[in-house]
């Protein structure tokens, strides 16, 4: 990915997130007083209120597990790790998609599997080099020791 278009997608990802904690925040403010109204009521008056606010949190949080996804399945494509179509969710009434929780589970775990194989590959190549510059530095030392003797 270049540069200019991981830049975008960053700018891209930061706005979309400003703008759905933008509006969960502007809706606890709007429901915040119909909550102390409800909760000197009835139950039934905080239950209605809850509900209602519930409904108007729904896209945003939808926004917000939208975006969780992509970044989970942006770190999956990284690694090569296929996300099968049943572990997403596609909302029909906003078409949004999102990872299911055993999806992301799932996915977390291949992502952790794979990222363990790299550093197993990683070690099992530099254990002999590593293993040879040690030993070189114990025969350097080794014949300084014995030259000083001398």
């Amino acid at each position: 990915m270049s540069v200019s278009r991981w830049w975008r997608e960053r700018q891209f990802e930061r706005a979309y997130r400003k703008a759905a904690t933008r509006d969960l925040d502007r809706i606890g403010a709007a429901y915040q007083a119909t909550f102390k109204q409800a909760s000197a009521g009835t139950g039934t008056d905080f239950d209605a209120a809850m509900t209602a606010y519930l409904r108007e949190c729904r896209l945003p949080d939808l926004r917000l597990e939208t975006l969780r996804s992509r970044r989970l399945r942006r770190k999956a494509e990284r690694f090569g790790i296929d996300t099968p179509r049943d572990w997403w969710i596609h909302d029909e009434e906003y078409d949004l998609w999102y990872l299911t929780p055993d999806g992301r589970r799932q996915v977390n775990r291949r992502v952790t599997q794979e990222r363990l194989w790299a550093l197993k590959q990683w070690f099992h190549a530099l254990t002999p080099v590593v293993a040879l510059l040690i030993g070189l530095v114990g025969v350097i030392i080794g014949l300084v020791g014995i030259w000083r003797w001398r």
